[in-house]
């Protein structure tokens, strides 16, 4: 997982496709390959191609497919251009309507072009006006001439900065504006609007500053505004629909029907300014949803009819107004015979007796690796409707077991696993958004408890608060998902600005937590797979009972995600990188001193879903009469429910991990031949297809064919030949390529049969 000292970081610029139009219009864009279908026990690097030309728009003009199609440039007369910075698909979505609206206007002699603002050279076409030649996807128009149209749309990333999907625009606009060479207001003959998107809930006044300063930026450099106020629209309120609306029929349309009034004197007009740190004046305060003193008492509702929508469509069964179950696949799995979860192999629960919920749908991060594509809320705090915890049980439960009573038709399904499904034991509260922001996150754990069903709580480590008041849970989680302040932010995006120093404090409060605690890392390559010694030194602040190690999942492409198959570790790379993790944690306690780790030990681990399990020495293992290391960890569910029954009705009653541990078997141990595979259930394969080779070498050449038979020296030559030309096509070691729009594409040599599988 680490890379080698080949190791280098190509950083590639990559055309990326934007949505196509039809209904009049004409668009054109390459049709991928599709990869061969893979069956493997963790997911390979995929080989897809990436690019893909440009979408363009005429109103006027069909051209044929296989002719690549010319834009006109941005200052050309009678061109309208639509430039989005799209990150998540909201400002591209937005566009899109934008154009739709502009072409049944049928705005008389213009061309409307649409395109993410990375696919053009903002210096070139800022700079070089061309305007007075032929267009290049216009035929000759009568009549007069009308000055260019530039409409943009633009996100906010973190901390107000420009998202890397839109930096182009904004180091054009620095460098026109410091470049002594150029004349005084360059863009005179440009009409420019400029609709911000950006989520209050980060609770700062970051929302909309790019928008703002490109804003700003036009004007300095003499283009006419649309529009003397700044429409942003705001994620958290999910009003951005209202915010586009106004700003086209009240800043666009009504400028583009009529041109006439600023055209005489806008070469001599000049331009106004407005500092950035009073622009929040300048943002209109009716499409922006801005709550003032005396404004609504009543809490609103957390999820929009929007998100409702979304989430629904993704399967999620919603409970009140912020909560939300839904039915595992490992629930499935279980109920055919075809295998637990990771947590039936590392602490026993039986999967499809697990209910997975959650009392908060939002979150306080839009973490990279999020499979749910944010359609969930987000916030910082809670400020909605609080619905009753025993109400939200309830209905989780029956809800749960209506959809296990669906799953009787699913071919497979074993009678008495379904039968006993109907009772549910335990709760994995990890479905999405953050369940200890339920402000009565204590009297719902307490209930499930009360129904002997096991609770495992999974927090980002945003709230410390709330897991300092929070009572004994089976086990309480904190996902660690970066090594360092800067990797925190890239990769869980938080809406706090102190998100890194809130993980610290999370970690550091399980230390005097007494229940089972663990520390959850999601690898996902070229982000968070490096600099180990960092979570190691994080790890050590919690002193937790357990470290999970996990591969993550790639989920499919979303316009909410950047990531794609090749940033999924294989299963190797991840017992690697937990390999080093123990390492830099021995390293560690070996120094000594208070803050010093605890030992750990590779206790488990469960190849299926690309997971290893580190355990603490001290409190789950024991040497066997053999003199070999056991471990025990395995939860004893009425033990622990037991001791929990006892502590609520004292509170001075404490108790321990060891209290409830349970032997933990012989193929969920880490090194079994079964790889953490329960025997009592059937591996499953799509298509029958197999790995083809078994085993590798340490260069990752095959050793083994698909029967653990050895290859004999001319086929494993043969191999090593395919290795030497791929290492010349990439390198040695691990390289990063980093594309438009912040995804990484890794390239990895040594991988390349990891993937070859066949039918039998």
């Amino acid at each position: 997982m680490t890379t080698s000292s080949g190791h280098f970081r190509t950083f590639a610029a990559a055309t990326l496709t934007v949505a196509g139009f039809a209904v009049g219009v004409w668009g054109w864009a390459k049709k991928q390959d599709g990869n061969k279908s893979e069956e493997r026990e963790s997911p390979p690097v995929s080989t897809k191609d990436t690019t893909a030309p440009l979408v363009e728009i005429n109103t006027g003009l069909l051209m044929d497919k296989e002719e690549l199609p010319k834009r006109d440039r941005i200052l050309t007369p009678n061109t309208i251009t639509i430039a989005h910075g799209s990150v998540t698909g909201t400002c591209e979505k937005l566009a899109q309507e934008l154009f739709e609206i502009l072409r049944d206007l049928k705005l008389e002699n213009r061309f409307i072009q649409i395109g993410k603002l990375d696919e053009w050279d903002w210096w070139d076409e800022l700079i070089n006006d061309e305007g007075d030649g032929q267009a290049a996807n216009s035929k000759p128009k009568k009549g007069a001439d009308h000055p260019p149209v530039l409409l943009v749309l633009l996100p906010t990333y973190h901390g107000g900065s420009w998202s890397s999907t839109a930096t182009c625009l904004e180091s054009a606009l620095q460098d026109l504006k410091n470049d002594w060479r150029i004349e005084k207001f360059p863009l005179k003959k440009l009409c420019v609007g400029v609709m911000g998107m950006g989520c209050s809930d980060y609770g700062d006044n970051s929302m909309g500053k790019p928008a703002k300063e490109a804003f700003n930026g036009f004007r300095e450099l003499g283009a006419q505004t649309y529009g003397k106020k700044i429409r942003i629209g705001d994620d958290a309120t999910g009003n951005q629909g209202r915010v586009l609306q106004a700003w086209i029929h009240h800043d666009i349309i009504p400028r583009l029907t009529d041109m006439g009034d600023d055209k005489d004197d806008a070469e001599e007009r000049e331009p106004v300014v407005i500092d950035i740190e009073d622009m929040g004046e300048s943002v209109d305060p009716e499409t922006n949803d801005q709550v003032g003193e005396g404004a609504d008492i009543e809490p609103r509702e957390m999820v929009t009819s929007t998100q409702a929508k979304a989430l629904k469509k993704e399967g999620y069964k919603l409970i009140g107004t912020h909560s939300a179950v839904k039915l595992c696949r490992w629930t499935k799995h279980q109920l055919r015979g075809r295998g637990g979860c990771y947590k039936h192999t590392f602490y026993g629960i039986t999967s499809y007796q697990c209910m997975e919920a959650t009392p908060s749908l939002a979150c306080a991060n839009k973490c990279v690796f999020c499979w749910r594509h944010h359609k969930n809320p987000v916030g910082k705090e809670w400020k909605w409707k609080t619905d009753d915890p025993y109400y939200i049980v309830d209905e989780a439960v029956k809800t749960h077991i209506q959809m296990i009573k669906e799953t009787k038709g699913i071919p497979g399904v074993n009678s008495e696993r379904w039968k006993e499904a109907h009772t549910v034991r335990h709760c994995a509260l990890s479905l999405v958004g953050e369940p200890i922001m339920y402000p009565r996150i204590n009297e719902l754990l307490g209930n499930l408890h009360t129904r002997d069903i096991s609770t495992f709580l999974v927090t980002n480590g945003q709230h410390p608060a709330a897991i300092r008041s929070l009572i004994p849970v089976t086990q309480l989680y904190v996902s660690v998902d970066a090594p360092t302040p800067e990797s925190l932010v890239a990769v869980d995006r938080p809406l706090f600005s102190d998100a890194w120093d809130r993980l610290k404090e999370s970690l550091t409060l399980l230390r005097d937590k007494g229940q089972r605690t663990v520390a959850r890392l999601t690898v996902v390559k070229g982000w968070n797979s490096d600099e180990i010694e960092g979570y190691a030194k994080l790890i050590a602040l919690g002193r937790v009972s357990l470290i999970e190690v996990k591969g993550v999942t790639f989920c499919g492409k979303s316009d909410a995600s950047n990531l794609n198959m090749s940033n999924t570790p294989w299963h190797h790379e991840v017992v690697e990188l937990v390999s080093t993790l123990k390492k830099e944690l021995d390293k560690l306690r070996q120094l000594g001193g208070p803050e010093a780790p605890p030992e750990y030990g590779l206790a488990c681990e469960h190849k299926h879903s690309v997971s290893v399990l580190l355990a603490r020495v001290d409190q789950f293992a024991y040497d066997g009469e053999d003199g070999t290391r056991r471990w025990r960890t395995w939860i004893d569910y009425p033990k622990f429910q037991e001791l929990a029954s006892r502590q609520e009705k004292d509170p001075s009653f404490r108790f321990s991990v060891r209290d409830y541990t349970a032997e933990t078997p012989a193929w969920a141990l880490f090194g079994s031949e079964e790889e953490g595979f329960d025997p009592t259930d059937q591996r499953h394969r799509k298509k029958k297809k197999y790995p083809k080779w078994t085993k590798f070498d340490e260069r990752g050449i095959p050793t083994h064919d698909h029967e653990n038979n050895e290859l004999d020296q001319e086929e494993r030559l043969r191999l090593a030949s395919q290795m030497e030309q791929k290492l010349r096509e990439v390198g040695s070691g691990t390289t990063v390529t980093e594309l438009k729009g912040g995804e990484k594409l890794i390239h990895d040599a040594s991988l390349m049969f990891r993937g070859d599988v066949i039918v039998r």
